[in-house]
């Protein structure tokens, strides 16, 4: 492993210097929102936004870079993430800021894709799982700290956006000049919604609340601290920690769930999830960084856990299209939790972050519990609604590969697609 990280040492130094800069302008937008006197539902707008540009970049980028290839693709898509990040500087037009949430979440996906389809295509099944932790570790680590970043500056001026912008365009230097050699193309994403929800219930219901706790999470974190009286600075921490406990969970709890029902771990999650979060409404504000460490660490494992849910029950040339299906649905999350968290905080108050939470967590984990006590197979749950009841359709159903669990084999292709749900 140790020979693999050394010979993409550059991709990696890249990886670090661009989550770094995209960390601190994840933070930064909704501050100065919040800042300008804009209202919570406008910060709501700009992070749905930014995920409804993430969507198009899984679609958008990938015949691009098949074209043109990684080095071109990696150094075009960063100069348009730095000339976004300026352009926040330069105008307080919420329009505009739209816009320019939309191109920098195309452009960041983008940026996801060239790096770790180039990545994937130098391991070997040998030490792909112990390479993609580390890049994994690598990702949460440089999102923490753009967020401690905040301190650099004062919040109020452009030095801050510079200091994001820097980041970025840094980030090119060892990608653009190394002599890693490049993959030829990225493949197209595919996604069938039926596919996704008949090879498993819990993976797609966890995937896509998932995505509407983690959207609201970084689109309307730092707009919660500041609302609830926290100074930039621990605003920051809070977040930080946040991210921090997703970290040091995702491999404690991925490891678990190899050992029993990912079911049962995804489920226990979310109770966790559930009653962080439930803590975060009744403690002094002064506990909610750290209430925010644990909330983190249940989570932002959850996607992870979901896809590998879903894995176990597909054959391995399905991986492809019911992973990107699945990101697909954890996108869609991202893009309806700030929308409506942000609408019950303009309405009803500040407290409804952390109790929007709680009861999409709270109402998932009790569905995933039903799942688990129930008897019938995931795959059976769709056929009972299906037409196809004649004794030669049932036993087409009974043959169908989706209906039992695979060995996991396939474990070693699922770094062909982007398996967690950093923004």
């Amino acid at each position: 492993m140790i020979d693999s990280l050394l010979r993409l040492s550059s991709l990696l130094v890249g990886v670090a210097l661009l989550l770094t800069g995209h960390g601190l302008q994840l933070a930064l937008v909704p501050i100065s929102a919040e800042l300008m006197g804009w209202s919570s539902a406008a910060v709501g707008y700009l992070s749905s936004v930014y995920f409804l540009g993430f969507i198009s970049g899984c679609f958008l980028i990938p015949p691009l870079v098949s074209q043109i290839g990684h080095i071109r693709v990696f150094a075009a898509l960063t100069a348009v993430t730095t000339a976004v990040i300026l352009s926040f500087a330069l105008s307080d037009n919420f329009f505009l800021w739209l816009l320019l949430r939309f191109f920098s979440g195309a452009a960041i996906v983008g940026l996801y894709l060239v790096i770790e389809s180039w990545l994937n295509s130098q391991l070997s099944n040998q030490v792909r799982g112990s390479v993609l932790s580390a890049y994994t570790a690598i990702v949460l680590t440089g999102l923490a700290l753009g967020q401690l970043l905040l301190n650099a500056d004062a919040p109020e001026g452009e030095r801050l956006f510079i200091i994001a912008a820097i980041f970025i365009v840094l980030a090119a230097l060892p990608v653009c000049l190394t002599r890693t050699a490049q993959p030829g193309s990225i493949p197209s994403a595919r996604f069938s919604p039926r596919l996704v929800l008949q090879t498993s219930r819990t993976a797609s219901l966890g995937a896509f609340a998932a995505g509407i706790v983690t959207g609201s999470f970084y689109g309307l974190g730092p707009l919660y601290g500041l609302q609830r009286g926290l100074g930039v600075a621990e605003v920051s921490i809070m977040m930080a920690l946040g991210i921090a406990g997703g970290a040091l969970l995702q491999l404690p709890l991925g490891r678990l769930s190899d050992h029993v029902d990912r079911r049962k771990v995804i489920c226990g999650a979310m109770v966790f999830g559930t009653g962080a979060a439930l803590l975060a409404v009744v403690v002094p504000i002064t506990f909610t960084p750290g209430v925010m460490f644990f909330f983190g660490a249940a989570v932002m494992p959850i996607y992870a856990l979901c896809l590998a849910h879903a894995s176990d029950h597909i054959q391995s040339e399905q991986f492809l299209e019911v992973g990107t299906g699945l990101l697909m649905i954890n996108a869609s999350g991202s893009v309806i939790g700030p929308l409506v968290t942000s609408q019950l905080m303009e309405n009803f108050g500040i407290g409804q972050f952390f109790l929007s939470h709680a009861l999409v967590l709270a109402v998932t984990s009790l569905l995933v519990l039903i799942f688990i006590v129930s008897r019938r197979r995931e795959a059976e749950f769709f056929t009972a609604f299906s037409p196809a009841t004649t004794a030669a359709g049932q036993s087409i159903i009974e043959l169908d590969p989706r209906s039992e669990p695979i060995e996991p084999e396939i474990r070693a292709l699922e770094g062909e697609i982007i398996t967690k749900s950093d923004p």
